[in-house]
């Protein structure tokens, strides 16, 4: 047993893989599945491994829903966590989360993509290309990737091993941890910047034919944003918020001058979660498609344990396990306008009708106002859920038939955003610059401006702004750890839950509450790593 924890933990993740092909960002077919050493010849087969890399994104929304998503304030797990693994996330139960299956596939699967991402970065320059530029192009999307996985590992874990070649099982034996900050300065910070320098406005192959669906040049300026912010946060409080800035209003200059990216009103932002408007809004996105195996995960964990599931999907989703909106979350989305059209619910937040999904929710004909059960498990993430019922209502046509099972849904996963960028930007620049970003999300979602007074009240509504625009979406638990807010506000919930909720639970949630600690922040490196070489790793505090 323990020889094959050694094989799949370090010679598969750290070592050379063989070739992954994935139609998901290219629809042709492979031409072949070689070994490394005899396929990296021509500039088509660095095209063909660079599909491969991105193919290996596919199970990322999956971990940033249920590792980040699940585990913050904005979401919740009914379920004890002996009976799911996501629980052990929502729970924080450090024992569980030890030999969690999601905790020890999130590591595996970022070491897979990095691996794949070094094989290719090791022989792209043994390849003659007929220019130079298309070879900086692919060199500056793998590396883009490469950051993107190293960035998760990081933020997850902490201190995790660091390689940029090639490794031989020897090298991968000997590798140890580095420190988070010599992990930014070592790889993800020189990768984005090369990736910023070298990659186009629109990513261009060796053939000269365009793809929105694969890394631009403001994507990566935009994520080299995002990780100067996080180092300018805690644990590592670096100097590199003004660096964080300058990236975010070079994106924010870029769309607003193209035009690209922004969504202004509520019709074309409803419909930007259909499958068939792609890669028209956001500003990267990991792609799937309506095939076996290569729908999007998150789609089945939006909606889970609906006794009406049969009526949204011809594939049964029901699991007995389900997440759902934070109770004072749905609140806000549930929030009803001062006037609304008789007889009829209408939703002051805008992005409440495909945000949250209230089954069994009803409006009280004496006082007009929306009512929700106590029971939540019809309560569920909408935006994610690319159901018949929904696709009608704006329009478009059933897709029932094609849904064969739960691993077939093709709506994409928004990696990065404009509304993002902005209200990050919002945040670094403050109130006197920043408030016209802050509006121009809130307005387009029926909100009224903002007319609070004082910085301290504009840094409170940019707070929750992130939260109602990207609830789902992976960005709330970085946001927390990053401003060190992250144990009281997840005490706060638990607490709240059991003293106004939930009380037939409220030891459950009290235990939640005391597990709780500065220790959160971060996973425990899986055990199965922890236990391939006695002294190789060091496990993090508190677990």
């Amino acid at each position: 047993m323990k020889m094959k924890i050694v094989n799949r933990s370090v010679f598969c993740i750290l070592c050379s893989v063989l070739l992954m092909s994935c139609n998901d960002f290219l629809t042709v077919e492979p031409e072949s599945q070689l070994a490394t050493e005899n396929f990296y010849k021509t500039p088509a087969n660095i095209d063909q491994a660079l599909i491969g890399v991105y193919g290996t994104l596919k199970p990322f929304s999956k971990y940033w829903y249920v590792m980040a998503e699940l585990r913050s304030d904005n979401m919740f797990e009914i379920k004890e966590a002996k009976q799911y693994d996501a629980a052990d996330c929502a729970q924080f139960n450090a024992t569980g989360l030890l030999n969690d299956n999601i905790v020890a596939n999130c590591w595996f699967d970022h070491y897979k993509l990095i691996a794949a991402a070094n094989v290719l970065l090791d022989k792209l320059p043994q390849v003659e290309f007929t220019d130079t530029v298309s070879q900086q192009q692919y060199e500056a999307e793998t590396r883009f990737l490469r950051a993107l996985s190293y960035f998760d590992l990081v933020r997850f874990y902490g201190r995790v091993p660091v390689s940029l070649h090639e490794l031989t099982i020897a090298d991968a034996f000997a590798l140890g941890q580095s420190e988070p900050i010599d992990v930014y300065r070592k790889a993800i910070v020189p990768d984005l910047q090369y990736a910023v320098n070298h990659l186009q406005e629109v990513a261009v192959d060796y053939k000269g034919r365009t793809h929105t669906e694969r890394v631009s040049q403001i994507a990566a300026e935009a994520l080299l944003g995002k990780v100067y912010l996080q180092m300018a946060g805690y644990p590592l409080y670096a100097d590199t918020k003004d660096s964080a800035t300058t990236c975010f209003k070079h994106v924010l200059d870029y769309a607003q001058s193209t035009g690209k990216y922004w969504v202004d009103d509520m019709d074309t932002w409803d419909r930007m979660w259909i499958h068939e408007n792609e890669n028209s809004h956001f500003i990267f996105e990991i792609q799937y498609e309506c095939a076996a195996s290569q729908g999007n995960p998150v789609a089945p964990l939006a909606k889970l344990s609906n006794t009406a599931a049969d009526e949204y999907c011809n594939a049964y989703l029901t699991n007995g396990n389900h997440f759902y909106v934070e109770r004072e979350l749905q609140q806000h989305f549930l929030e009803q306008k001062e006037t609304p059209i008789a007889n009829e619910y209408v939703y002051k937040d805008l992005r409440g009708q495909w945000t949250i999904a209230f089954g069994g929710a009803s409006i009280d004909e004496e006082t007009g106002e929306m009512q929700i059960p106590d029971n939540d498990r019809n309560n569920y993430m909408f935006k994610h859920f690319e159901h018949k019922i929904k696709r009608a209502a704006l329009g478009y046509s059933d897709m029932d038939k094609e849904i064969i099972t739960s691993t077939y849904w093709p709506l994409n996963f928004p990696v990065l955003r404009i509304e993002d960028i902005a209200l990050l930007y919002a945040e670094c620049v403050g109130l006197a610059q920043g408030l016209p970003y802050l509006n121009r999300v809130r307005t387009k979602a029926g909100l009224d401006a903002f007319s609070g007074a004082g910085e301290t009240a504009f840094q409170d509504a940019v707070k929750q702004e992130r939260r109602y625009e990207l609830l789902g979406e992976g960005h709330r638990w970085f946001d927390q750890v990053r401003q060190n807010t992250f144990v009281e506000d997840s005490k706060q919930k638990f607490i709240t839950y059991r003293d106004k909720y939930d009380a037939a639970h409220s030891n459950d949630y009290t235990v939640y509450a005391s597990r709780v600690s500065q220790n959160s922040a971060l996973y425990p490196i899986p055990l199965s790593q922890i236990q391939v070489r006695d002294g190789l790793y060091q496990q993090n505090p508190g677990y």
